[in-house]
């Protein structure tokens, strides 16, 4: 009887304690995933750039710490522009049940040191004048547009032509030879811009010009007075 009761007894026992090991494991590994994901942005280099100018031996110019936080700052506000755009897409996606908690665990995280990133920014920034920092994100947000603006300058002509190679492989798929050829006729050069300029015609020296009549100097005119002069100095004869 004893050896019957102690049969289910051992086997509850062991069904537990693995039981309690198996969630113990489970749990940690669950905090070690949450404390453990990718960050939401990759390194910050213009920070640690600073950082290591801050503490050179030799101490570098001011003027090239000054540079390095401005450059620090401009890449701030990037990252600035880039946690607006994905908060809006987010915000739906999370609404929807597209995007986990983990996600927007990530994203607030870097929201967080991303607030932190300015106030250090802001802070290094009135180390060297007081007042800088209050125009300091001013002039990097300056300084992004106008790098923002240069890149899409020089990258028209590589758009363009991914552009073309798009629009002639969906032509080439489809089979609309019109479109080929309307591609064909934009990468050709147009024959007015090839052919000089019309010039007006020039007429010879001697040549008529129409509509106007030439009159002999030397050539005279028959006059109605001739006749009559030849028929009084018959009668007077």
């Amino acid at each position: 009887m004893a050896t019957s009761l102690a049969v289910p007894i051992a086997y509850i026992t062991v069904l537990v304690t693995s039981l309690a090991i198996f969630s113990r494991i489970y749990r940690r590994r669950q905090a070690a995933e949450k404390t453990s994901f990718e960050p939401w942005f990759p390194a910050h280099p213009a920070r640690d750039i600073y950082i290591t100018l801050l503490s050179a031996d030799p101490p570098v110019p001011e003027s090239m710490l000054k540079s390095a936080l401005l450059v620090r700052a401009t890449a701030d506000v990037k990252r600035i522009w880039r946690i607006k755009e994905d908060k809006q897409a987010l915000m739906g996606l999370h609404e929807r049940g597209l995007v986990g908690d983990d996600t927007m665990s990530r994203f607030t995280t870097a929201e967080k040191e991303l607030e932190a990133e300015i106030v250090d920014v802001v802070s290094e920034a009135n180390t060297f004048r007081q007042g800088w920092g209050a125009m300091i994100f001013a002039t990097a947000s300056e300084m992004a547009h106008a790098e923002k603006t240069r890149d899409t300058v020089i990258n028209i002509a590589k758009v363009k032509a991914l552009e073309e190679k798009r629009l002639s492989l969906r032509a080439k798929l489809l089979g609309l030879p019109i479109i080929q050829q309307q591609l064909q006729q934009q990468q050709q050069p147009s024959p007015a811009k090839l052919s000089p300029a019309a010039s007006p015609a020039v007429s010879a020296p001697g040549s008529p010009q129409p509509g106007s009549i030439q009159l002999d100097s030397g050539a005279s005119t028959p006059s109605k007075n001739t006749p009559k002069k030849t028929k009084t100095a018959s009668k007077k004869k």
